[in-house]
């Protein structure tokens, strides 16, 4: 119970601490929290009171004081519990004025101030289970079919996949916990409410592998992330420094090799000038590879404009345009023609040339690229989509590593979707990438809502 008990109030501390400004969050912090409320007081009474026993006989109003302490703690996890899910699932729905959600937050207080005022407490807490269950389980069934609309009405795809997951993880357990909770008190067997402690820990190692997987309630352990993070800012500092190197010795090489080509040219020593010739182009290709890598590494910095999202995707794939009728490969537009951001054109532009890019370049024997540009309740989303050859599951966490690429051509350095990811984040929005091997590729930007001019 104790481990149960450390468990569901780290993970109450865990949900606040990720994003407290959050309505939603903090009514799943107080669920969780809430619902620990029962393990406290049987913690309470079966660990603590007994060490303390002989101490509190012999000071009564401390003995009344942990006795109440541990009716009152289960008193407040069986009636807070349906009311705090309910308002976490109330609160999750933005299609509710706040007003409303105002409104059912202290409407639905009306059940649990009755239980209180009608229900022994101490010294020995009595719940009348029928009237109990005749308002827990319209909140739950409430709650729950709140979620699944939110989950049905969802359009950003990232999102509802976070919302189903999230779904699994919060009903079906719930569904057990108040089963075992209060429908079989009804039928007086009153220690069922024990196999909550399973629910509950399978539920938390899910909840940490899922999290750390796909994100969960807005827990997302990324790991990666920042991983990634830290590896783009020790490799721009590092690559500046080594571009400056090599610029300084290839300065060196071109002066001396131009020398020699006059040297040779004056004595008319044609094999020597050939020679000098090769060496000046290789210096002109390493400047040239030298300034692409730092171009793409180097900080950007944003000059920020109205941006309409709708002309820069059709200059690009204008632009594109050889090279899908070259390949065969079909266009698929789904545009609002009426979104405009707050944003850098030249960077945006620039990363929806790389996906286009990389997309045209998986599909050599023809297919569909599909674009589409839609508005979600949280961003603003900007997909593009391919159907060539995937990416496999074993390289796909890595493909936004600076210098990784599955790509075989000498002119690529693996540095297209780090700009992009690096471009996102200036624009505090964020890159995914689903891929399927030889089924294609979608690659989502997400921007911020606050960035919409309305």
């Amino acid at each position: 119970m104790v481990t149960i008990l450390i468990a569901l109030w780290a993970f109450a501390l865990l949900l606040l601490f990720t994003d407290p400004n959050q309505t939603s969050t903090r009514w799943a912090s107080a669920t969780a929290f809430v619902g620990g409320l029962g393990f406290f007081s049987e913690v309470m009474e079966t660990s603590v009171y007994p060490l303390v026993r002989a101490h509190a006989l012999q000071h009564p109003q401390l003995d009344h004081a942990i006795l109440f302490l541990v009716m009152f703690a289960s008193f407040l996890c069986q009636t807070g519990l349906p009311y705090c899910f309910l308002m976490f699932a109330v609160h999750s729905c933005d299609f509710l004025s706040r007003r409303t959600r105002r409104i059912i937050q202290y409407a639905a207080l009306l059940p649990p101030a009755v239980m209180l005022a009608i229900t022994p407490i101490y010294p020995v807490l009595s719940f009348h289970y029928g009237i109990m269950i005749s308002w827990v389980i319209p909140y739950f069934v409430c709650a729950c079919l709140l979620l699944i609309y939110l989950y049905k009405i969802e359009k950003d795809p990232v999102v509802k996949r976070s919302r189903l997951v999230n779904n699994i993880l919060v009903i079906v357990p719930l569904l057990f916990i108040f089963t075992f909770l209060y429908i079989m008190r009804t039928f007086h067997n009153y220690d069922a409410w024990r196999y909550n402690a399973l629910i509950v820990g399978i539920q938390f190692v899910l909840f940490l592998f899922i999290s750390v997987k796909y994100g969960l309630l807005g827990v997302k352990l990324r790991l990666e992330k920042r991983r990634l993070d830290s590896t783009l800012r020790a490799m721009t500092s590092g690559t500046a420094i080594v571009n400056h190197t090599i610029k300084n010795e290839v300065g060196k090489i071109t002066l001396y090799a131009d020398r020699i080509q006059s040297y040779a040219a004056e004595e008319k020593k044609q094999a020597m000038q050939e020679d000098m010739q090769v060496i000046l182009q290789s210096t002109r290709n390493i400047m040239a590879m030298v300034n692409r890598i730092q171009g793409q590494i180097q900080d950007i910095v944003l000059k920020e404009e109205p941006v309409h999202m709708a002309g820069i995707v059709e200059r690009v794939l204008q632009e594109m345009k050889p090279y899908t009728e070259t390949q065969q490969i079909a266009v698929k537009l789904d545009l609002d023609d009426s979104i405009k951001l707050k944003g850098d054109p030249v960077h945006i532009r620039e990363v929806l040339t790389n996906l286009c890019m990389n997309a045209v370049e998986a599909m050599r024997t023809g297919g569909t690229l599909t674009i589409q540009l839609m508005r979600s309740r949280k961003h603003l989303v900007l997909s593009v989509a391919d159907t060539g050859t995937g990416i496999s599951k074993e390289n796909l966490p890595y493909v936004l590593d600076p210098f990784f690429s599955t790509k075989k051509g000498g002119q690529n350095f693996g540095l297209g979707l780090s700009y992009c990811y690096n471009v996102m984040q200036k624009h505090q929005g964020r890159l995914e990438i689903q891929s399927v091997k030889d089924e294609g590729t979608t690659v989502f930007l997400y921007f911020p809502q606050k960035r919409l001019i309305l």
